[in-house]
């Protein structure tokens, strides 16, 4: 036996007749002694007269044959690529598709700029990496003496006043 609460979630499927019969026949049976059920079916089918009012009024309003025209001329209609090309282009700049134009462009120059060098090693110049300079005190017999060693040939360039000043002294 089927209660109320059951009754109701398949009632619009009973009235469009898309159950089992044995389903069909319990709910008829209970519709037809229970005053709610048959309540809430004979809302739901005033709802179903309107909705089919509604439709076969409409659709005798509108005229379909412009519309399937257009539908078989777009279908048969042969575009070269170029249009397509084109087409593809103006959609791409549309608004929504700029939307996403800016971060990517933004993010394709920053791998750019991270990877082009992994790419092309020798393309942008880049200070030489483990670069050293020092400079030792070295107190023997009263004097002071400064030693600049240098590591890097850039370096070199950079500090050779200074080395020259070391060696001055």
């Amino acid at each position: 036996m089927m209660r109320c609460d059951d009754i109701s979630e398949v009632l619009g499927a009973w009235l469009d007749g898309q159950l089992r019969q044995s389903d069909a026949e319990e709910i008829r049976a209970h519709v037809a002694g229970c005053p709610s059920c048959g309540e809430e079916r004979r809302q739901l089918e005033g709802l179903q007269k309107a909705l089919r009012a509604t439709f076969q009024s409409a659709s005798t309003t509108i005229v379909f044959e412009s519309f399937w025209r257009g539908v078989e001329r777009r279908i048969h209609q042969k575009r070269s690529w170029y249009e397509d090309v084109r087409r593809w282009v103006r959609d791409f700049w549309a608004p929504p598709q700029m939307a996403w134009s800016v971060p990517i462009a933004i993010i394709l120059l920053l791998l750019g700029m991270f990877t082009v060098e992994s790419f092309l090693p020798g393309l942008r110049p880049r200070e030489s990496r483990n670069n050293f300079a020092a400079v030792d005190s070295i107190d023997a017999f009263g004097r002071n003496v400064a030693v600049l060693r240098l590591q890097s040939g850039d370096m070199r360039g950079a500090l050779a006043p200074f080395a020259r000043l070391a060696n001055q002294r």
